[in-house]
């Protein structure tokens, strides 16, 4: 266990490393002149090359990469060109204090919505509730999630007046969650709709195996059979199918955060790819890469825990 622990780390490290050469290397090559940005089109010669000279621009880009990693690994990711009044480090913190919430609870809502419907559609397979939720999955894996999100605002926001359309007031504000409510369901209704058809499909499977129909043979109830049993074997392919859509669940947020105009890492990301802010670019970069690593690594720690025999592979 030891071993494939250290495995994970290192490729998980090495993952961050090699996303973070690439993007600053891409932001190297794309046209556009960040030194220009900063000083504007009227600055002199002299003012434009001391603000090359101090954003390293004029180096090259290994050299620059470089600087940038030794700096990196004692904890200064730079600061932001967009707003150089604070460092990196303090915008992704104010991002993720509205990304990360928002996130973790359409991950923990959806996960354990879709299973329950799941596991309802195989309790009742070729049945009218299996039908109906099988319909309405499909319909919400087909809908884009900002034209959800545009759909959900013209209904209660527009039409009804029941939540905010965009905004948001800060966590010390009592109310809010009903800014949050509108994202989130927007976020909710394909996830639901994904792990509803992946619990189905890994419960139809596993229903047919040998060691249940030996369950029902011993006269043990079908809800036990499927709970004990069923849902039990079928976890790690389920949490699998949580690590594999994180990523996705990531860049939706940042999306839905656009469409909702949330203060998250989304609004970060946008504006700092129009002012070709490279430091928080590289920093947003690290921080999503990261994060979607970590929760890989998780998972594969998870379902090593779970079968001994991932961790002797």
């Amino acid at each position: 266990m030891f071993r494939f622990l250290v495995v994970r780390l290192a490729a998980m490290v090495a993952t961050v490393f090699v996303v973070a050469m690439a993007v600053s290397l891409v932001l190297t090559v794309l046209p556009g002149d960040a030194a220009r940005l900063v000083v504007g089109p009227e600055a002199t010669p002299a003012r434009y090359e001391a603000v090359r000279r101090a954003l390293g621009l004029d180096l090259p880009w290994p050299a620059r990469f470089a600087r940038w990693l030794a700096a990196a690994l004692h904890g200064d990711l730079g600061r932001s060109l967009r707003y150089p009044s604070f460092s990196v480090a303090e915008l992704l913190g104010r991002g993720l204090s509205l990304t990360f919430p928002l996130a973790a609870c359409v991950a923990g809502v959806s996960f354990a919505l879709g299973i329950l419907l799941g596991a309802l559609c195989v309790a009742r397979l070729g049945k009218l509730v299996d039908l109906a939720i099988s319909a309405g999955s499909q319909l919400f894996l087909a809908i884009p999630e900002f034209w959800l999100g545009i759909l959900l605002v013209s209904i209660f926001s527009v039409r009804v007046s029941l939540f905010p359309a965009s905004g948001f007031p800060g966590w010390g504000d009592p109310r809010a969650w009903r800014y949050l409510l509108l994202p989130a369901a927007a976020l909710v209704f394909p996830r639901v709709a994904y792990f509803s058809r992946l619990t189905r499909a890994v419960l139809a499977d596993v229903l047919g195996t040998e060691f249940v129909r030996t369950a029902r043979a011993k006269g043990l109830p079908e809800r036990l059979v499927l709970l004990r049993h069923a849902l039990r074997n079928a976890v790690i392919p389920l949490v699998a199918g949580f690590a594999l859509t994180f990523g996705r669940l990531l860049a939706g947020t940042l999306v839905i955060e656009q469409v909702f105009s949330l203060p998250g890492l989304g609004k970060f990301a946008v504006e700092a790819a129009f002012a070709r802010d490279i430091p928080l670019l590289l920093g947003l970069a690290v921080l999503v890469t990261g994060t979607v690593v970590a929760v890989n690594t998780a998972s594969d720690l998870l379902y090593a825990f779970l079968d001994p025999r991932i961790r002797r592979s």
